[in-house]
């Protein structure tokens, strides 16, 4: 399409406006030009086009864009990146877009929106405007986020998104990266890091970034620059664009080029050097003021470490969390240096957090804002973020659920609304408890790291009977009779002997455990073993005979029959054991909860088939309610509404958790087992954190999480801390 056809178009539609009147407006033909949609084509009064008088002008300036090859008319959008809309005619029917919001809201609406990112339509007529006729579009893809894909952070990273989703082909992608900025690392002397460059058959190739939170573990400055001035810099070069994995592509100088000749890009250049806020001078200032208050000899130094640690596993410290960490640091010096020294009422505010000794004492030690392993080692097969964000999410599920466990959805709505429950707790300033399946789940993983098997393979047969002591451990807080040691120390933690009303057949279940008589019991409750279970395969030749699926299932035998409550834990187990892992991205529910149920029973395949969407697949994907799997306390149920609530939502962790509980039947249950598999997929820093503060001993819960993930990891402490027998007691 020429520039004139396009022209003509628009006139048209400006005419068509008039409504037989002579027109007011018309084409400010010296300013048409092409941009990726199409045409832009400018109008304005007609009087401001004949004499450039500015008071005469519409302000800011309408234009149409005339999209190739289509010709159809839409309405620009005047916020940089919005979307364009399809244009309304006075005479003509039209159909409008639902755009899928992650287009919408991404900021690159500059590229014209993909028809795979159009969901579908609504029919508009002159005279009546929407009619409520709708048809669905078959080439449909949902968005990246909703796929479970990492959420992009940048707009840079929005395109290589959305490439990789199928919304948009290569060259669309380069048209919208050339007009953006990117970050390329730098030494601390603001030379260019050769790490990231190489020559491969001659041509030059290097490493750019996203965003600075994707740059590479080590990278502590970078440049933040136009694409079009690093083509300038790096002629004849071949860019490796990354983001969060599996974010990724190449983009030639030959590619951005032709682009760029194409659509020129006019605005200022931005060019800057920046610097991590770990090596801040700031942070020396800092140390140094810390250190003089609190009487501290010498001032600690630069959160260099923990920035690393954190950068390994998918985060970055901010400038307020580094400046913490220097506060805790200067506190801990202290009381290494002068014993007995209070620590500060606000352990937060100084960079602390509590932490359990071996005797169950608080013994504060600095903040790791659930973002680093205090050892810092790399995981053997799964990622610490990933073991302590599904314990921190399990329990923080619970006491959501627990509000409105076991109402029905209309008893919900009564007490709370049409949309049930929306917060943790209904009392603002009231904390959120830790409740009865949490503590049963910390004593049973307590049971499990006390095993002997860890350290001697031959002794797997001691697995069942520690596992259980941990349980009847637990029956102790509940202040009953029950045949084991007040060893250990999470026993001593006074806060864990609160009756939190467990379920009563579930507690007659595990009375039985005393006398030693097998499992009767029946119920959902089974899935409890599914995290423990897991974590016994965490390191080289640490798991059971049988793997996560044995161990899962001898933990669930302890107080269940056999049968699909132990069949579901099992394969519950076998997907914790893909969302544990150590990769920089886990795979999402609907993905591999699918993997996880191959060679499962008819009924469990069934249960997966109905409630996790295909979310791979074009077209519209029903993502199913939670309530209208029914209103059962069985497990079949249980784990249904699980699905059902996280597939599809992996990426929207606080709609997750309220879809877990806003249903009829075991809220405090569906709650936690989904804040679990939330937990598991962003760590803690993805959980809800206006909803964490408020959750009571969450870091005893951080705390038993990092022990268990230590101890089956390749360094455990079992083999060279003497301290850790008193810690874990084999018996």
């Amino acid at each position: 399409m020429e520039a004139a056809e396009a022209i003509a178009k628009v006139d048209e539609w400006l005419r068509e406006g008039a409504d037989g009147d002579e027109p007011t407006v018309g084409v400010d033909r010296d300013n048409v030009h092409r941009i990726p949609e199409g045409w832009s084509v400018p109008y304005n009064t007609l009087k401001y086009l004949e004499t450039g008088e500015f008071t005469a002008s519409l302000f800011p300036m309408p234009y149409v864009l005339v999209r190739e090859p289509q010709g159809d008319l839409r309405h620009a959008n005047p916020q940089p990146g919005g979307i364009s809309i399809p244009i309304q005619w006075r005479s003509r029917e039209y159909w409008g877009e639902f755009v899928d919001p992650e287009f919408r809201d991404a900021g690159i609406g500059d590229i014209g929106v993909p028809e795979r990112a159009v969901a579908g339509y609504y029919r508009v007529v002159p005279g009546q405007g929407r009619t409520g006729e709708e048809r669905a579009n078959p080439g449909y893809l949902p968005g990246p986020v909703r796929r479970g894909m990492p959420r992009p952070i940048s707009e840079v990273e929005w395109l290589l998104a959305c490439r990789l989703n199928g919304w948009i082909d290569h060259e669309t992608m380069v048209v919208g990266v050339s007009a953006r900025r990117v970050f390329v690392p730098l030494l601390e002397d603001g030379s260019l890091d050769l790490s990231h460059v190489r020559d491969r058959d001659g041509v030059r190739e290097l490493d750019v970034y996203t965003s600075s939170e994707r740059l590479r573990a080590g990278t502590r400055h970078w440049r933040h620059v136009d694409v079009r001035k690093l083509l300038e810099d790096e002629p004849a070069t071949t860019f490796y664009v990354y983001g969060c994995p599996p974010y990724l592509q190449k983009i030639t100088a030959a590619e951005l080029t032709g682009v760029l000749e194409r659509f020129p890009y006019t605005a200022p250049i931005v060019d800057e050097v920046a610097a991590a806020p770990e090596v801040s001078d700031g942070l020396t200032r800092l140390a140094a003021e810390a250190a003089e208050r609190l009487g501290v000899d010498e001032p600690v130094g630069k959160p260099i470490g923990p920035a690393e640690k954190a950068r390994q596993r998918g985060f970055t410290l901010t400038e307020r969390e580094c400046q913490l960490t220097v506060l805790g640091w200067t506190w801990e010096r202290l009381h290494k240096r002068a014993g007995g020294v209070r620590w500060p009422d606000n352990l937060a505010a100084n960079g602390l957090m509590p932490w359990y000794d071996d005797d169950g004492k608080v013994v504060p030690v600095t903040d790791r804002f659930g973002k680093y392993f205090f050892y810092g080692y790399p995981g053997f097969r799964y990622g610490w973020q990933r073991v302590a964000g599904a314990y921190a999410g399990f329990a923080l599920g619970e006491a959501l659920g627990s509000t409105v466990d076991g109402l029905t959805r209309a008893e919900i709505e009564q007490r709370f609304g049409a949309q049930g429950l929306t917060e943790l707790v209904p009392e603002p300033d009231q904390p959120a408890r830790l409740g009865p399946l949490t503590q049963r789940l910390l004593f049973l993983t307590e049971g499990v790291i006390r095993s002997p098997h860890r350290e001697n393979p031959e002794a797997h047969a001691q697995f069942a009977p520690a596992a259980a002591r941990g349980l009847l451990r637990w029956l102790r807080t509940q202040g009953e009779p029950a045949p084991v040691e007040d060893d250990g120390w999470l026993i001593k933690v006074s806060g864990l002997h609160a009756k939190r009303d467990p379920d009563p057949a579930e507690l007659d279940a595990i009375r039985r455990l005393a006398v030693e008589e097998p499992g009767t019991g029946t119920g959902p409750a089974a899935l409890l073993a599914a995290m423990p279970g897991v974590l016994t395969a965490g390191g080289p030749d640490t798991a059971l005979p049988g793997g996560v699926t044995a161990a899962t299932r001898t933990l669930a035998g302890l107080t269940h029959q056999q049968g699909f409550d132990l069949d579901a834990a099992g394969y519950l187990a076998l997907v914790f054991e893909k969302a544990f892992t150590k990769d920089p991205v886990a795979s999402p529910l609907w993905a591999c909860g699918r993997e996880a149920v191959a060679g499962a029973g008819e009924e469990l395949t069934a249960l997966v088939d109905e409630t996790l969407p295909a979310l791979n697949r074009p077209g519209l994907r029903e993502l199913r309610d939670p309530e209208s799997l029914g209103a059962g306390r069985d497990t079949r149920t249980v784990l249904g509404q699980v699905i059902a609530a996280v597939a599809g939502f992996e990426n929207y962790p606080e709609d997750a958790l309220l879809r877990a509980v806003n249903h009829s039947g075991r809220s405090a249950l569906t709650g936690a087992l989904a804040g679990a598999l939330i937990g598991a997929y962003h760590g803690i820093p993805g959980l809800p954190q206006h909803w964490l503060s408020k959750l009571e001993l969450r870091y005893l819960v951080q705390n038993l999480a990092t022990d268990a993930f230590w101890h089956f990891e390749r360094t455990s402490p079992v083999f060279d801390r003497p301290e850790w027998a008193r810690r874990y007691p084999r018996r």
